[in-house]
């Protein structure tokens, strides 16, 4: 079976990376080693990816860039699936322009693959009715590095920027918690302070060897759909802080803690102390969790286990429409 899977033109500069790229390329891995002949389309210019996808004849394509859905609804000579990945989808007052006059384009398309069940919840509601489930994003566990024991301390990883709200994570805590910062800084207003350190950013190998080092991921995010470095976190055995947005597809577990989306713009004294509190604890009960973290993620989040449920619904979409 041929698989095209579509990205947008994501072209990040070394040693940057993207998140949808590398969910791409793991699911390009695990089905290739299953004898599936799988294509990474990662093109600006639609059109071309079009074409070189309608004269190669693929069994199934998987859309994951929502600008080109419009276009291949008119020119894809073949059914396709879609899941987007826009950080507002379930904040319908953020979303800007070009999303908003889209999303009727996202209604019309043949199949969504919802990466949670609130996103999925979503297109229901507006009345989508072609083929829709629900899969989960995942990692490859075997590829992090695992000590049974942290550096007390947290890290916030990814892209600094106004909607993951960083800026003011760092002024809440600064004096109190041991805090490190990594990513593209792309908010002029974030500034270190004593115990709140940016250092620069990793490369996805840097990820993988020294996330274990840490305790405790935060993302106190304010728009989120399913982000990728919560479960790379847990894989390197790590507790994590994450807000509302950020907390899709996880349980209940000791070893995470969901806050408000707003703990942080609507940061009274005693919202403060929560978010101090709240890391302070998941870092002290680190240490005796750790080999339970990965266990967990190994479980519900890894390719080994979620690729079985990747290809039901490749099966399942082409029995609903052939």
């Amino acid at each position: 079976m041929k698989i095209a899977l579509v990205a947008g033109g994501y072209i990040p500069a070394p040693p940057l990376s993207n998140s949808i790229l590398t969910l791409m390329q793991e699911y390009k891995y695990f089905l290739d080693n299953l004898g599936y002949e799988v294509d990474i389309f990662n093109d600006k210019n639609v059109n071309e990816v079009i074409d070189k996808i309608n004269k190669n004849n693929y069994d199934f394509v998987h859309l994951h860039a929502y600008q080109f859905v419009s276009q291949f609804n008119q020119s894809l000579k073949q059914k396709y699936c879609f899941s987007c990945h826009n950080g507002y989808f379930l904040k319908k007052d953020k979303w800007e322009e070009d999303f908003k006059q889209g999303f009727q384009h996202y209604l019309n398309a043949p199949g969504i693959i919802a990466l949670s069940h609130p996103t999925k919840d979503v297109f229901l509601q507006a009345g989508y009715s072609g083929y829709i489930s629900t899969q989960v994003n995942g990692i490859d566990t075997q590829k992090f590095d695992f000590k049974d024991q942290g550096n007390n301390k947290a890290i916030c990883l990814g892209w600094i920027q106004p909607r993951k709200q960083q800026k003011l994570l760092a002024e809440i805590i600064n004096g109190k918690i041991a805090i490190d910062f990594v990513g593209p800084l792309d908010d002029p207003d974030f500034v270190e302070g004593s115990t709140t350190k940016y250092l620069g950013v990793w490369s996805l190998k840097d990820v993988y060897s020294h996330l274990t080092n840490y305790s405790c991921l935060v993302l106190i995010s304010d728009g989120e759909v399913a982000p990728l470095v919560v479960l790379e976190a847990m894989a390197a055995g790590l507790s994590v802080v994450v807000s509302e947005s950020a907390s899709a597809n996880l349980h209940s577990k000791d070893f995470i803690r969901v806050l408000p989306d707003d703990i942080l713009t609507n940061a009274t004294a005693e919202n403060q102390k929560i978010v101090c509190d709240t890391i302070t604890d998941l870092i002290d009960k680190n240490r005796f969790l750790r080999q339970e973290i990965v266990e967990y993620v190994r479980g519900n989040f890894d390719f080994s286990q979620i690729i079985k449920t990747y290809i039901q619904i490749i099966d399942e979409f082409i029995k609903f429409y052939y």
